[in-house]
Formats: structure tokens, C-alpha cells, sequence
């Protein structure tokens, strides 16, 4: 039977060593760029057996040339112009040759994976972004990458979170950037991008994932923020920080029915530590009452330096009034030891929502007013 329809027919016989040509089709009797490989037709004859031949034929043309036995030492030669099949095959070889290129010079990643999450392409980049060989990866399941993903808050991205499955269920991820956990253990960061794959009918037939390495974008922008909401000397939290937060805070208190404790502290003679140690000793005294007010707070709680040798504590979340009065004693307690014979003393003013205010400016203000009471009405010092 033949494969596809031919454009010449002709019929051969080996007789006596002597190959003749019996019968050819009308087609095949006009044309005269027929090919014909004498030695070929020969031992097509002798072996009766099914066989397709390609030849070259005149301009560059390329013939298939099926062979049909039909019994003694006969057999059907069927002719098929292959001319523009072969270009075809040519520009695709030369195709993904060219695609192979660029995808081994690519800088990003790149991860094709077919309908069942198998890996059909991966380059160079993206084996390394994994910490394995490509061949370690091609042609297997996408699950058995040796690589976490981890979100922003450090949590284990779920199959059906990861941004290769989403785009298997027709989702396109832009511009996620995640974690990776390699098994050698160490950590990158990574932006994914990741989009199915339609052919011209609109079926889905697999998708793709590029990878880029954003590891030193993404710590750069943490230092930033790190130092647009810190305090450079203390590592504590700035103003700007202290607002924001306390303003969250008391957002989060109206919607629960909490309140919330703002304890402001001023360091009595700082200034005369400054004059007769130096500012050594004092940059020293500061960081040491940053250490104790984070010791004496909870977690969930802020402290931040207003600046020079104010601070400032926000006690968030709280379910009852006289939890504030616990903290101000912790502090005070906290500030009690010496440090390299200098006395830690300090005036402390207190402000409460929802009694003494409802906004960050209103609360801030009524601390620092009562602190002010608190200086003139002691005798608080730091020697």
C-alpha cells in the first residue's frame, strides 16, 4: 500500500542481470527528471521486500521512491516529489538549532514542560539556578527538580501553587518572586514568569517557565527599607516606622476592641555623658537601652528611637488597661543594672487608647506630655 499519493508510477524487472523498465504511468513517461538508481532498483528486485528509497533529482529537486515488490524479481516503483518537504525539514532543523542557541545563551532559566508536567526543554541557566546538570532534569517529571520554593514569608509554596502548575491549568504568572531552597541548602531568590502553551487552534499542549536570579535586586531593596525604617545607630525602629506601625496598630484595636500602649522614655543627663566621655560612650549607653526595651517587650511589640535619647514603645493588641502598668515596671526594671558604671535612668510618659486618643499624632502627643510631668516631678538622672 502506498503512504501518500505518487506523481510517476513505473514497474522494473531484473532479468538475467538485466534491469528493464516493463511499464511506467503517462506521468511517468512525459517526465524526464525522473531519477533512477540502476544499482537500487537491482536489488530492490532480488530482495521482494517493501522499501522507501530518496533520491536527488535534477535543480536541487528530492524524490521518495517507494518500493512495492510484486513477486519474481519484479517490483512498483512509486515516485514522490519530497522537495518542499525536505526545505521544510532543513529550516526546522536549522530552527531548533537556532533555538537551541539561544536558549544555551539565554542568562534567564528556561523550562518547557508538556501536558504532563514532564520537562521537554531546559536550558543551561536554569539547571544552574536548580544546582543540578540539565540531564538531571530533561525528560523527567517537573515534581522531581531538587528545589523549595518559598514565598516572601518563608512558607512552602504547595503543588498547586507553584507557577509551572498554574500555567498547566491555563493561569499566566507574571513577576512572582520566590525562594529557592536547593539541596545543597543554600537560598536564592528568583522571579518566575510562567504561561501556557496554545497551538493555532487555541489547544493547550504544555507551558513554559523563565527564571532570573534576583537574589542581589531583592537584598539591595531590603537593605533600603531595612534603613529608610531604622534607626542606623540602635537598629531600632525611626519615626517613620513608629507611625506607620502604630497607626496599623490602632486600626487593628478599633476592629477588635483592644487597646493599645504607647511609653515614651527621655534619658535624663544624657547630654553630660556626651560632654565628659564622649560620644563613644554615649552612642554605647544608647544601644544598651535599645537592647533592654527589646528584651522587656513582646514580640509583637515595637520599639523605636525618636531620635538623640528619646524612645518610644508601643504595646499593641492588649486585652486589658492595667497590662500597660505591667510594661512600664518591666522597663523601669529593665533600666535599673548599671552599665559600665554609668546609672540608666529615665522619665516615662504614657499614653492609652482609646482614653487618651485615637490617632498616632493624638496618642504620641499626650505621651509626651505626661513624660514631661514625669521629668519635673523626679529626680531621674544618667551619670
Amino acid at each position: 500500500m502506498l503512504d501518500e499519493v505518487p506523481v510517476a508510477l513505473q514497474m522494473w524487472e531484473l532479468s538475467g542481470g538485466e534491469l528493464t523498465r516493463t511499464w511506467a504511468s503517462e506521468e511517468a513517461r512525459r517526465r524526464a527528471d525522473l531519477p533512477c538508481d540502476r544499482a537500487q532498483l537491482a536489488a530492490a528486485c532480488q530482495a521482494q521486500a517493501p522499501a522507501v528509497l530518496e533520491w536527488p533529482g535534477e535543480a536541487d529537486t528530492w524524490w521518495r521512491v517507494q518500493i512495492t515488490p510484486l513477486g519474481g524479481t519484479s517490483v512498483l516503483a512509486a515516485f514522490m516529489d519530497i522537495t518542499a518537504h525536505r526545505a521544510h525539514l532543513r529550516s526546522l532543523r536549522a530552527s531548533e538549532h537556532l533555538n537551541g542557541e539561544i536558549l544555551s545563551r539565554l542568562q534567564e532559566g528556561v523550562v518547557v514542560v508538556d501536558m504532563d508536567a514532564r520537562v521537554v526543554v531546559v536550558n543551561d541557566a536554569a539547571a544552574a539556578l536548580f544546582g543540578v546538570a540539565v540531564q538531571d532534569i530533561a525528560d523527567r517529571p517537573v515534581s522531581g527538580i531538587p528545589v523549595d520554593l518559598l514565598d516572601d514569608h518563608g512558607h512552602l509554596l504547595s503543588d498547586e501553587q507553584q507557577p509551572l502548575t498554574r500555567a498547566l491549568l491555563g493561569e499566566e504568572v507574571s513577576d512572582q518572586v520566590v525562594r529557592f531552597v536547593r539541596r545543597d541548602g543554600s537560598l536564592l531568590w528568583v522571579e518566575i514568569h510562567a504561561n501556557p502553551l496554545r497551538d493555532e487552534h487555541g489547544e493547550q499542549y504544555g507551558a513554559v517557565a523563565s527564571y532570573d536570579d534576583v537574589t542581589a535586586r531583592v537584598e539591595q531593596d531590603r537593605r533600603t527599607r531595612h534603613e529608610a525604617d531604622h534607626d542606623a545607630l540602635t537598629g531600632l525602629a525611626n519615626r517613620r516606622a513608629l507611625e506607620r506601625t502604630l497607626e496599623a496598630a490602632l486600626g487593628r484595636a478599633a476592629a477588635r476592641s483592644r487597646a493599645v500602649g504607647v511609653v515614651m522614655l527621655d534619658l535624663d543627663g544624657f547630654k553630660a555623658i556626651n560632654d565628659t566621655r564622649g560620644h563613644a560612650a554615649g552612642d554605647s549607653a544608647l544601644r544598651e537601652v535599645a537592647a533592654r526595651l527589646r528584651r522587656c517587650v513582646r514580640e509583637r511589640d515595637l520599639v523605636a528611637r525618636l531620635g538623640g535619647d528619646e524612645f518610644v514603645v508601643v504595646l499593641t493588641d492588649l486585652d486589658r488597661v492595667d497590662a500597660v502598668a505591667d510594661s512600664v515596671e518591666r522597663v523601669r526594671e529593665a533600666l535599673t543594672p548599671s552599665f559600665d558604671d554609668m546609672e540608666l535612668r529615665a522619665a516615662i510618659g504614657v499614653a492609652l487608647y482609646p482614653s487618651d486618643g485615637g490617632t498616632a499624632d493624638d496618642l504620641l502627643a499626650h505621651a509626651d506630655r505626661a513624660m514631661y510631668v514625669d521629668k519635673g516631678a523626679r529626680n531621674g538622672s544618667l551619670r
